[in-house]
């Protein structure tokens, strides 16, 4: 607690710098250097120098808490607390939506969007599903399907609009499988991957779905046969260099000059060896042994699978290998973990964003909130944009009491 009221001592007096009187003229305030400063894991305040865009805070329509955030077809949306769906325009964020696909006031916890970004799917208290069309603002309403009406915790979809799959997980650890067929979404069987745990976190890698729990459990469905040809091709969600270190399966990664290979979290050696039960209508336990944290999110890419846990704490997994290495990426619990190219980015409790430029080394970015942050999505690559995916290229983080934070990645590049 200590060491966080210094922190935030520390970034108001740095705060009070950056907007005291200016003497440079407009431009100049734009590019001024409080930016491009970072503050490295140990609270230390480093300058990255011009050219790396910081975090901003965005004028919000709402003070209600946001639980997710997507990059759609036409720029970014959120959704949350009552219903509540935002999309951002080009004169800044709107309400879409008051109260969710039933009008209900059901609150939204997560939102997907379909490979081509014209529709996304949401789900959320109370059964509450839907999902709206980009192109012409159609709303459609499917809560409680299967007559499901516990709370959705995460959702994912993958395929193109009119021809997607979709996967939905509530609080007692089941996952529902959907598929659109005709226009129109086909329920599946509901399984429970693992033990029963809530399932916080699903999503859609470019080889099948991932799930994690809260009881440190990794879960894999491998994509349809017939959908399976196109994992030969490169997906642009990636470099095709993929994760950097991604080569090094077999020790955890550290802070440069620590030669430790522990475990950050007590020193008990890595997970090395996934545990695999046996397959609950086509879900598969990879993971992860001996985890010791509650999981919270997981994000797929070609060559890496992430995941997001408490006490600072990230996995990545080398589906090659099958193997899992531990993360210190820093203090708070982490709420979403999501890669571009060769960033990742993670954000946490009491607003904390954190990011790994093609290095091992974690960094912990100056953040004008100290609101919790409960999701973030990055923009889409220029490999994405190249190919048809247009939108708009902010990163964006959203959190409680309606925050939302944005960073323009037009000039990094790591794109």
């Amino acid at each position: 607690m200590i060491d966080r009221v210094g922190e935030s001592v520390t970034d108001a007096v740095d705060w009070l710098q950056r907007v005291g009187p200016a003497t440079g003229d407009a431009d100049d305030e734009s590019e001024g250097s409080g930016d491009g400063r970072r503050r490295a894991a140990d609270g230390a305040v480093t300058d990255d120098g011009a050219g790396i865009d910081g975090w901003e805070a965005v004028e919000s329509p709402t003070s209600r808490t946001l639980h997710g955030v997507v990059h759609g077809q036409d720029g970014p949306y959120a959704c949350g607390e009552g219903g509540l769906l935002l999309h951002r325009t080009p004169d800044g964020w709107r309400t879409l939506l008051e109260r969710g696909p039933g009008v209900a006031d059901n609150t939204l916890r997560a939102v997907a969007a379909t490979d081509d970004g014209c529709r996304l799917w949401f789900a959320g208290d109370s059964g509450a599903l839907g999902f709206y069309d980009v192109a012409d603002g159609h709303l459609s309403d499917y809560s409680a399907p299967m007559e499901k009406t516990s709370t959705w915790e995460a959702i994912a979809v993958t395929g193109t609009t009119g021809d997607e799959r979709v996967r939905v997980a509530n609080g007692s650890g089941e996952v529902l499988e959907c598929l659109v067929a005709d226009g129109c979404p086909v329920w599946g069987d509901v399984v429970k991957p693992g033990g029963g745990s809530t399932i916080p976190g699903l999503t859609a890698g470019p080889d099948g779905f991932y799930a994690v729990d809260t009881s440190g459990g990794a879960y894999y469905e491998a994509r349809d046969p017939e959908s399976a040809a196109v994992d030969d091709e490169p997906t642009t969600d990636q470099s095709a260099d993929g994760e950097p270190g991604d080569g090094d399966s077999t020790t955890p990664e550290s802070e440069p000059g620590d030669s430790s290979t522990a475990d950050p979290r007590d020193g008990d050696p890595a997970d090395t060896e996934p545990t695999a039960d046996e397959s609950a209508d086509g879900w598969e336990r990879i993971g992860v042994r001996n985890a010791q944290v509650d999981f919270q999110d997981v994000w797929a890419g070609d060559d890496s699978v992430f995941i997001a846990g408490a006490d600072g704490i990230a996995y990545r997994y080398d589906p090659r290998c099958e193997n899992w290495t531990p993360l210190h990426v820093g203090a708070g619990a982490l709420q979403a973990i999501r890669s571009v190219g060769t960033d990742a980015v993670a954000v946490a409790t009491g607003g904390r964003i954190y990011e790994r430029d093609a290095s091992v080394r974690w960094t912990a970015l100056e953040v004008p909130t100290e609101q919790s942050l409960h999701d973030l999505a990055l923009a889409r690559s220029s490999a994405d944009v190249d190919g048809g995916l247009a939108t708009v290229s902010v990163d964006v983080a959203v959190g409680a009491g309606g925050t939302i934070l944005e960073r323009d990645r037009r000039d990094r590049s790591s794109d």
